[in-house]
């Protein structure tokens, strides 16, 4: 074998590369920040949907009947309440809609279907699979709860915009690597001998020892033989402090690539990375054009297939209630509760319910109250012009 082919053969034949990746190790080519964005989306989504209440009314009544029960307690034998709401926003969110199907008196979240489109009259859903058991019939619009978050999928958008963004955090990370490594020169003398047992000899070295002497934790040395030398590279990527910079870049990649996906679900990104400052007003974001537009949807649905027309305008109806999902302490309300009080505004069982307690239900705790502080404009108008 000649000396060049000798040197041929240390290259990989299919990349043209040194085999060096024994010793430095392989970059893995995909991350997965962008997944790690969505699905802490989804779930910061999903949770705060889950702590939310469902109540419903009969002629403008609140009752806790059937329907109560089943929104909010046990929408079928397999799930809760909690975690079937969680399914439903998580499929909503992820998948831009989600398809729930009613059987036996309970609901169920459709894992696949197919859907067939009319302009003037209801649409057909057909092969619904719920856990993997295909359900044997059609259903009409009228019949399912099909709930649509956009008009088109988001998450599409966000993996055109991560295509580019993953170039650069593969390209930082690439460059975070080699700052990290060291380098140096293996010199082979032109008179190393060309024998089999010399080039597993050298193959085992490149391979096995060289790798066992760049990983050693303390002190190491390596003897060479046959008039071999190394020599350590010297620069500013070998043993510098390049590498922490670089990290510093694949972090502020990754902290863009979080921005980008909680402004694509109106998501304050603060919330989604953890931050605490302004976090009252972040949460206060969150529900505003985040959570509640999503009750919304959930409850239009619910409204115009389960209760039609004539029993919402009659105010026999649900609502999606989501006022008790931040954590309140009763001593951060308790001047506010006493304000409403007295104004009239809200009754001792309002008030309690507010804090998520059971209201006393007694002639007393169900009465208005106003201070005399009170009155109507017309009688201070009257006494205006008094001393």
């Amino acid at each position: 074998m000649s000396l060049w082919q000798t040197f041929l053969s240390w290259f990989n034949k299919d990349t043209g590369t040194l085999r060096l990746d024994a010793i430095i190790g392989e970059l893995a080519a995909e991350v997965y920040f962008k997944e790690l964005a969505v699905q802490a989306c989804v779930n910061l989504i999903a949770n705060t949907v889950a702590r939310s209440e469902f109540r419903t009314y009969e002629e403008g009544k609140e009752v806790r009947k059937d329907n109560y029960y089943l929104f909010n307690v046990e929408p079928n034998l397999n799930k809760s309440a909690s975690k079937f709401w969680r399914d439903v926003v998580a499929r909503l969110v992820y998948d831009n809609g989600c398809l729930v199907v009613q059987y036996d008196n309970r609901f169920y979240v459709a894992d696949s279907y197919q859907v067939q489109k009319f302009a003037f009259r209801d649409y057909i859903y057909t092969d619904v699979t719920v856990d993997d058991f295909r359900l044997n019939r059609s259903y009409d619009e009228s019949e399912v709860f099909h709930f649509e978050l956009h008009n088109e999928k988001i998450k599409t958008v966000i993996d055109g915009l991560y295509q580019s963004y993953s170039k650069l955090i593969a390209a930082s990370q690439n460059r975070y690597k080699k700052g990290a490594v060291r380098r140096g020169a293996l010199t082979v003398p032109t008179t190393y001998p060309q024998t089999e047992e010399a080039q597993d000899a050298l193959k085992d070295l490149l391979d096995r020892r060289f790798k066992k002497f760049f990983s050693a934790e303390g002190d190491a040395v390596i003897p060479l033989t046959n008039g071999m030398t190394y020599t350590e590279a010297v620069g500013e990527r070998s043993g510098g402090t390049k590498g922490s910079l670089e990290g510093r870049d694949i972090r502020a990649f990754v902290d863009d690539i979080f921005d980008f996906v909680a402004i694509a679900f109106q998501v304050p990104p603060q919330l989604l990375k953890g931050n605490v400052a302004d976090t009252d007003k972040a949460v206060n974001n969150f529900l505003t054009f985040c959570v509640n537009p999503l009750a919304e949807l959930l409850t239009d649905e619910i409204n115009r297939k389960m209760y039609g027309k004539r029993a919402y305008l009659e105010r026999t109806y649900m609502m999606l209630d989501t006022s008790h999902i931040r954590a309140v302490d009763i001593k951060d309300i308790a001047n506010a509760l006493d304000v409403l009080i007295r104004c009239g505004a809200y009754s001792i069982d309002d008030c309690l319910m507010a804090m998520g307690m059971e209201p006393l239900n007694t002639e007393w705790s169900r009465a208005r109250w106003m201070t005399k502080n009170y009155q109507p404009i017309e009688e201070a108008f009257e006494g205006g012009g008094e001393d």
